[in-house]
């Protein structure tokens, strides 16, 4: 297994989570060979040599170029039939990585550590986005997601490198994970577990992350099942028109521009939709 560490100034973090994933690993209950590799993306500090002398593989990038960038760099430097992801930050209990993976081993193509057990400390500022980005996901996806975005979570290398083109090069590559594993029929499992306050300063940006995540996830769903986006935004426009139809019908005696052009944009979305489904449906596996 290879556990891919993305890092970015966390030279105060980073020695720490290499060695409590060595120290978790290596007690598993079942014999795991496993590499460290920690990704430094353009660190201005020591991140890169704390993490070597931790004993991480390290892969040094000479400018940021984005959490997803670095996973994707990393998972093109090994040969592991399973990979695991972690922020470099000490939030994720390293601890919980065996877990994971005998359920992966168990058949699973995707096991993602969900930060709901008792005692999980998401900060403040992340719940309303957080919140807003779940609910959302739940609508278009039709499913409970316990975890959308969690930095933790083991898979098998061949359903990723399936997805490379789709892949984003920030934050957001772990919610297109999610989305994808839902919809592409993946055998997906959510693990309880804790999140600890970070070590260092967060690089989140609630709006502008917000606003990626939420590209991210219209994306993925487009991308594997196209009517599930289009055709409730078709449907809302067509209530819409209806609405304004009645109005013009009771009120202005006459058909005005609004109502046209609503129902029209509700015809042309649907319309859209249903070739963007085609196209998923004879898009070669």
């Amino acid at each position: 297994m290879a556990v891919i560490i993305p890092a970015r100034d966390e030279e105060a973090s980073v020695a720490q989570v290499v060695r409590e994933v060595s120290h978790a690993l290596e007690r598993a209950a079942e014999p795991v060979s496993f590499e460290i590799l920690v990704v430094d993306d353009g660190s201005r500090d020591g991140t890169a040599r704390a993490a070597q002398q931790a004993g991480a593989r390290v892969l040094v990038l000479d400018a940021p170029c984005g959490y997803g960038a670095a996973v994707k760099w990393a998972l093109r430097q090994t040969q592991a039939e399973f990979v695991a992801l972690l922020d470099a930050d000490g939030s994720y209990p390293a601890a919980a990585l065996p877990e994971l993976l005998v359920a992966v081993r168990q058949g699973a193509d995707q096991v993602v550590g969900a930060r709901v057990a008792p005692g999980a400390e998401v900060p403040l500022l992340r719940r309303p986005a957080k919140w807003v980005v779940k609910k959302v996901a739940e609508l278009l996806l039709g499913s409970r997601i316990p975890d959308l975005n969690s930095g933790m979570r083991v898979l098998r290398r061949s359903r990723v490198l399936a997805l490379w083109r789709l892949l984003p090069d920030g934050f957001s590559l772990t919610t297109t994970l999610t989305v994808a594993g839902v919809l592409d029929s993946w055998a997906v499992r959510w693990v309880p577990i804790g999140y600890h306050k970070r070590i260092g300063q967060s690089k989140f940006r609630a709006v502008r992350d917000t606003w990626r995540l939420l590209l991210s996830l219209a994306r993925a769903v487009v991308y594997f099942d196209p009517l599930r986006f289009f055709l409730p935004v078709s449907l809302g426009l067509g209530v819409w028109a209806v609405a304004f139809a009645l109005w013009d019908l009771f009120w202005e005696h006459n058909l005005t521009d609004k109502t046209v052009l609503t129902s029209l944009s509700a015809l042309e979305v649907f319309i859209l939709g249903l070739l963007a489904d085609l196209l998923v449906k004879n898009r070669t596996p």
